[in-house]
Protein backbone atom coordinates (compact mmCIF):
# COMPACT_ATOMS: atom_id res chain seq x y z
CA UNK A 1 0.00 0.00 0.00
CA UNK A 2 1.04 3.71 -0.76
CA UNK A 3 2.19 5.26 2.06
CA UNK A 4 0.78 8.95 3.00
CA UNK A 5 2.75 11.84 2.19
CA UNK A 6 4.62 12.97 5.34
CA UNK A 7 5.44 16.37 6.19
CA UNK A 8 8.35 17.21 8.20
CA UNK A 9 7.66 19.90 10.72
CA UNK A 10 10.41 21.38 12.69
CA UNK A 11 10.31 22.58 16.24
CA UNK A 12 12.58 24.60 17.75
CA UNK A 13 14.11 27.66 19.46
CA UNK A 14 15.32 30.75 16.63
CA UNK A 15 18.91 30.61 16.59
CA UNK A 16 19.34 26.63 17.29
CA UNK A 17 20.27 25.66 14.10
CA UNK A 18 16.94 24.66 12.33
CA UNK A 19 18.34 26.75 9.04
CA UNK A 20 21.11 23.78 8.83
CA UNK A 21 18.55 21.43 9.62
CA UNK A 22 16.02 22.11 6.87
CA UNK A 23 18.99 23.01 4.43
CA UNK A 24 20.26 19.71 4.65
CA UNK A 25 17.19 17.81 4.14
CA UNK A 26 16.65 19.75 1.37
CA UNK A 27 19.54 17.67 -0.42
CA UNK A 28 17.49 14.61 -0.33
CA UNK A 29 15.36 13.98 -3.56
CA UNK A 30 12.34 13.32 -1.75
CA UNK A 31 12.04 16.59 -0.22
CA UNK A 32 10.16 19.74 -0.83
CA UNK A 33 11.58 22.20 1.70
CA UNK A 34 9.07 24.92 2.37
CA UNK A 35 11.81 27.22 4.66
CA UNK A 36 9.20 28.98 7.61
CA UNK A 37 5.84 28.42 5.99
CA UNK A 38 4.54 30.54 9.24
CA UNK A 39 5.81 33.64 7.57
CA UNK A 40 4.14 33.18 3.69
CA UNK A 41 1.22 35.14 4.47
CA UNK A 42 3.80 37.96 5.79
CA UNK A 43 5.54 37.39 2.86
CA UNK A 44 2.55 37.89 0.32
CA UNK A 45 1.40 40.84 2.52
CA UNK A 46 5.82 42.20 2.88
CA UNK A 47 4.81 42.67 6.51
CA UNK A 48 6.82 41.39 9.35
CA UNK A 49 10.26 39.25 8.88
CA UNK A 50 11.80 39.29 5.85
CA UNK A 51 12.72 42.55 5.08
CA UNK A 52 15.91 41.69 4.70
CA UNK A 53 15.41 39.84 1.51
CA UNK A 54 12.33 41.85 0.53
CA UNK A 55 9.79 39.16 1.32
CA UNK A 56 11.14 37.25 -1.37
CA UNK A 57 11.29 33.56 -2.07
CA UNK A 58 15.04 32.36 -1.85
CA UNK A 59 14.82 32.55 -5.77
CA UNK A 60 14.74 36.01 -5.60
CA UNK A 61 11.15 36.56 -6.79
CA UNK A 62 8.40 37.88 -4.47
CA UNK A 63 5.62 35.06 -3.95
CA UNK A 64 3.13 36.48 -5.91
CA UNK A 65 5.57 35.95 -8.88
CA UNK A 66 7.34 32.74 -8.48
CA UNK A 67 7.00 29.97 -10.50
CA UNK A 68 6.12 27.76 -7.22
CA UNK A 69 4.53 29.71 -4.84
CA UNK A 70 2.17 31.73 -8.01
CA UNK A 71 0.10 28.45 -8.78
CA UNK A 72 0.04 27.52 -4.93
CA UNK A 73 -1.17 30.73 -3.97
CA UNK A 74 -3.55 30.83 -7.12
CA UNK A 75 -5.60 27.73 -5.19
CA UNK A 76 -5.32 28.87 -1.25
CA UNK A 77 -4.83 32.38 -1.09
CA UNK A 78 -6.56 34.07 -4.20
CA UNK A 79 -9.93 31.64 -3.09
CA UNK A 80 -9.80 33.52 0.24
CA UNK A 81 -7.64 35.82 1.37
CA UNK A 82 -9.44 36.94 4.47
CA UNK A 83 -9.44 33.22 6.26
CA UNK A 84 -5.52 32.73 4.93
CA UNK A 85 -3.36 32.78 7.65
CA UNK A 86 -0.37 30.88 7.92
CA UNK A 87 1.07 31.99 11.46
CA UNK A 88 -0.46 30.90 14.86
CA UNK A 89 -1.32 33.22 17.62
CA UNK A 90 -0.23 32.90 21.00
CA UNK A 91 1.14 35.24 24.14
CA UNK A 92 4.60 34.14 25.04
CA UNK A 93 4.11 35.56 28.44
CA UNK A 94 0.45 34.25 29.33
CA UNK A 95 0.20 33.32 33.02
CA UNK A 96 -1.88 30.16 31.86
CA UNK A 97 1.98 29.68 30.29
CA UNK A 98 3.49 29.84 33.30
CA UNK A 99 2.06 27.07 34.45
CA UNK A 100 2.68 24.82 31.84
CA UNK A 101 6.48 25.66 31.48
CA UNK A 102 6.51 24.79 35.04
CA UNK A 103 5.06 21.69 34.74
CA UNK A 104 4.13 20.63 31.37
CA UNK A 105 2.92 17.24 32.61
CA UNK A 106 0.07 18.25 34.35
CA UNK A 107 -1.12 21.85 32.40
CA UNK A 108 -0.37 20.54 29.18
CA UNK A 109 -3.70 20.59 27.95
CA UNK A 110 -3.77 24.31 28.32
CA UNK A 111 -1.97 24.34 25.08
CA UNK A 112 -5.07 22.99 23.26
CA UNK A 113 -7.48 25.93 24.42
CA UNK A 114 -4.89 27.95 22.15
CA UNK A 115 -5.05 26.58 19.10
CA UNK A 116 -9.09 25.91 19.00
CA UNK A 117 -9.62 29.56 18.62
CA UNK A 118 -10.88 31.19 15.55
CA UNK A 119 -7.94 32.45 13.90
CA UNK A 120 -6.01 29.42 15.03
CA UNK A 121 -8.52 26.98 13.23
CA UNK A 122 -7.93 28.96 10.23
CA UNK A 123 -4.32 28.38 10.30
CA UNK A 124 -4.93 24.97 10.58
CA UNK A 125 -7.20 25.09 7.43
CA UNK A 126 -5.14 27.24 5.46
CA UNK A 127 -1.67 25.05 6.01
CA UNK A 128 -3.73 21.44 5.51
CA UNK A 129 -4.51 23.39 1.74
CA UNK A 130 -1.31 24.28 1.10
CA UNK A 131 0.44 21.13 2.24
CA UNK A 132 -1.77 19.48 -0.33
CA UNK A 133 -1.53 21.65 -2.99
CA UNK A 134 2.29 20.99 -2.95
CA UNK A 135 2.41 17.51 -2.66
CA UNK A 136 0.20 17.75 -5.61
CA UNK A 137 2.27 20.09 -7.72
CA UNK A 138 5.81 18.77 -6.81
CA UNK A 139 4.69 14.95 -6.54
CA UNK A 140 7.77 14.32 -3.45
CA UNK A 141 6.70 12.58 -0.48
CA UNK A 142 7.52 14.88 1.96
CA UNK A 143 7.66 18.65 2.67
CA UNK A 144 9.85 20.04 5.37
CA UNK A 145 8.35 23.02 7.12
CA UNK A 146 10.70 24.88 9.63
CA UNK A 147 8.72 27.47 10.99
CA UNK A 148 10.04 26.38 14.35
CA UNK A 149 6.65 27.16 16.37
CA UNK A 150 5.65 24.28 18.75
CA UNK A 151 1.74 25.68 18.95
CA UNK A 152 2.03 25.65 15.03
CA UNK A 153 3.08 21.93 15.28
CA UNK A 154 0.43 20.82 17.04
CA UNK A 155 -2.40 22.44 15.70
CA UNK A 156 -0.93 20.57 12.17
CA UNK A 157 -0.31 17.60 14.07
CA UNK A 158 -4.16 16.97 15.33
CA UNK A 159 -5.64 18.56 12.63
CA UNK A 160 -3.72 17.24 9.68
CA UNK A 161 -6.31 15.79 6.69
CA UNK A 162 -4.63 12.91 4.14
CA UNK A 163 -1.12 13.23 5.04
CA UNK A 164 1.27 11.99 8.19
CA UNK A 165 3.13 14.57 10.24
CA UNK A 166 6.35 14.07 11.78
CA UNK A 167 7.98 16.34 14.30
CA UNK A 168 11.69 16.75 14.93
CA UNK A 169 12.42 19.05 18.08
CA UNK A 170 15.93 20.39 17.32
CA UNK A 171 17.77 21.09 20.73
CA UNK A 172 20.87 23.44 21.27
CA UNK A 173 23.03 24.43 24.24
CA UNK A 174 20.87 27.28 26.14
CA UNK A 175 23.50 28.96 27.07
CA UNK A 176 24.89 28.82 22.75
CA UNK A 177 21.11 30.08 21.76
CA UNK A 178 20.91 33.14 24.22
CA UNK A 179 24.56 34.53 23.08
CA UNK A 180 23.17 34.10 19.10
CA UNK A 181 19.95 35.86 20.16
CA UNK A 182 22.15 38.84 22.19
CA UNK A 183 24.63 39.34 19.09
CA UNK A 184 20.85 39.05 16.54
CA UNK A 185 19.62 41.85 18.31
CA UNK A 186 22.64 44.20 17.79
CA UNK A 187 22.83 43.73 14.46
CA UNK A 188 19.11 44.25 14.08
CA UNK A 189 19.25 48.04 16.73
CA UNK A 190 16.74 46.55 18.87
CA UNK A 191 16.06 46.67 22.50
CA UNK A 192 18.93 44.57 24.31
CA UNK A 193 18.01 42.02 27.16
CA UNK A 194 20.74 41.02 29.44
CA UNK A 195 22.20 37.76 28.96
CA UNK A 196 20.78 36.44 32.23
CA UNK A 197 17.49 36.98 30.98
CA UNK A 198 17.78 35.81 27.55
CA UNK A 199 19.03 32.54 29.26
CA UNK A 200 15.68 31.96 31.56
CA UNK A 201 13.43 32.88 28.05
CA UNK A 202 14.91 30.09 25.93
CA UNK A 203 14.87 27.70 28.41
CA UNK A 204 10.91 28.65 29.05
CA UNK A 205 10.65 28.08 25.37
CA UNK A 206 12.42 25.12 25.58
CA UNK A 207 9.73 23.62 28.54
CA UNK A 208 6.61 24.44 26.18
CA UNK A 209 8.28 22.81 23.21
CA UNK A 210 8.85 19.74 26.18
CA UNK A 211 4.65 20.11 26.82
CA UNK A 212 3.69 19.96 23.41
CA UNK A 213 6.15 16.85 22.69
CA UNK A 214 3.64 14.96 25.18
CA UNK A 215 1.17 15.09 22.74
CA UNK A 216 3.32 13.10 19.99
CA UNK A 217 3.33 9.55 19.38
CA UNK A 218 6.53 8.14 20.14
CA UNK A 219 6.98 7.20 16.26
CA UNK A 220 6.01 10.57 14.90
CA UNK A 221 8.82 12.43 17.18
CA UNK A 222 12.35 12.75 16.94
CA UNK A 223 14.64 14.90 19.36
CA UNK A 224 18.06 15.89 18.15
CA UNK A 225 20.90 18.15 19.21
CA UNK A 226 22.30 21.04 17.18
CA UNK A 227 25.74 19.62 18.34
CA UNK A 228 25.59 16.58 17.18
CA UNK A 229 23.98 17.55 13.62
CA UNK A 230 26.47 19.68 13.28
CA UNK A 231 29.48 17.56 14.29
CA UNK A 232 27.88 14.17 12.78
CA UNK A 233 25.98 15.46 9.99
CA UNK A 234 25.41 12.36 8.34
CA UNK A 235 24.73 10.08 10.88
CA UNK A 236 22.23 11.93 12.04
CA UNK A 237 20.54 12.52 8.85
CA UNK A 238 20.61 8.55 8.72
CA UNK A 239 19.05 8.53 11.96
CA UNK A 240 16.05 11.02 10.07
CA UNK A 241 15.53 9.07 7.28
CA UNK A 242 15.27 5.84 9.44
CA UNK A 243 13.38 6.68 11.50
CA UNK A 244 10.73 8.45 9.28
CA UNK A 245 10.93 6.30 5.75
CA UNK A 246 12.98 8.18 3.43
CA UNK A 247 15.60 6.80 1.41
CA UNK A 248 19.35 7.36 2.69
CA UNK A 249 21.47 9.99 0.92
CA UNK A 250 24.91 11.25 1.34
CA UNK A 251 24.67 14.35 3.55
CA UNK A 252 26.05 17.64 2.25
CA UNK A 253 29.15 19.25 3.38
CA UNK A 254 28.17 22.89 2.51
CA UNK A 255 25.09 24.96 3.32
CA UNK A 256 23.77 26.40 -0.08
CA UNK A 257 20.32 27.31 -1.61
CA UNK A 258 19.95 25.98 -4.77
CA UNK A 259 16.94 25.90 -6.74
CA UNK A 260 14.74 26.13 -3.78
CA UNK A 261 11.83 28.08 -3.12
CA UNK A 262 12.07 28.73 0.78
CA UNK A 263 10.17 31.18 2.66
CA UNK A 264 12.21 33.15 5.58
CA UNK A 265 15.38 31.62 7.55
CA UNK A 266 18.63 33.44 8.29
CA UNK A 267 19.65 36.10 5.77
CA UNK A 268 23.15 34.62 5.46
CA UNK A 269 21.44 31.16 4.31
CA UNK A 270 22.37 32.51 0.50
CA UNK A 271 26.23 32.33 1.24
CA UNK A 272 27.73 28.80 1.04
CA UNK A 273 29.43 28.03 3.89
CA UNK A 274 30.59 24.89 5.45
CA UNK A 275 28.90 23.33 8.11
CA UNK A 276 30.75 23.90 11.08
CA UNK A 277 29.95 23.17 15.09
CA UNK A 278 30.59 27.07 16.63
CA UNK A 279 32.18 27.41 19.77
CA UNK A 280 32.89 30.77 20.39
CA UNK A 281 29.65 31.71 22.35
CA UNK A 282 31.68 30.73 25.31
CA UNK A 283 33.92 33.10 25.25
CA UNK A 284 30.86 35.59 26.45
CA UNK A 285 30.65 33.22 29.66
CA UNK A 286 34.19 34.01 30.60
CA UNK A 287 33.21 36.67 33.07
CA UNK A 288 30.48 35.24 33.87
CA UNK A 289 30.90 31.75 35.73
CA UNK A 290 27.68 31.51 37.72
CA UNK A 291 25.24 32.17 34.88
CA UNK A 292 27.46 29.69 32.59
CA UNK A 293 26.85 27.20 35.46
CA UNK A 294 23.21 27.58 35.81
CA UNK A 295 22.65 27.30 31.93
CA UNK A 296 24.73 24.02 32.33
CA UNK A 297 22.18 23.01 34.88
CA UNK A 298 18.85 24.58 32.80
CA UNK A 299 20.11 22.58 29.71
CA UNK A 300 19.80 19.16 31.91
CA UNK A 301 15.89 19.87 32.70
Amino acid sequence: MKKKPTVIYIISDRRSGSTLLENALSKSFEVTSVGELAMLKGHILKLGPGNHWNWNCSCGKPVTECDFWKPVLKDTYEQNPSSFNTDIEWNFKSKKLFAVAAFPSIFKNRLLNIISNKKNKDVAETLNKLYKKIFEQTGRPFIVDSSKDPFQALCIYRNAHDFDVKIIWLKRDLRAIAVSKSKWKEVNIKKQKTLNKLLFDVFYYRRICRAVSLFIKKEDLLQLNYEDLAQQTQKQLDNITTKFGMEKYVAPQYMFVEDDHTIGGTPNRFEKRPIVFETGWKKNYQKKKILYITGNVLNKL
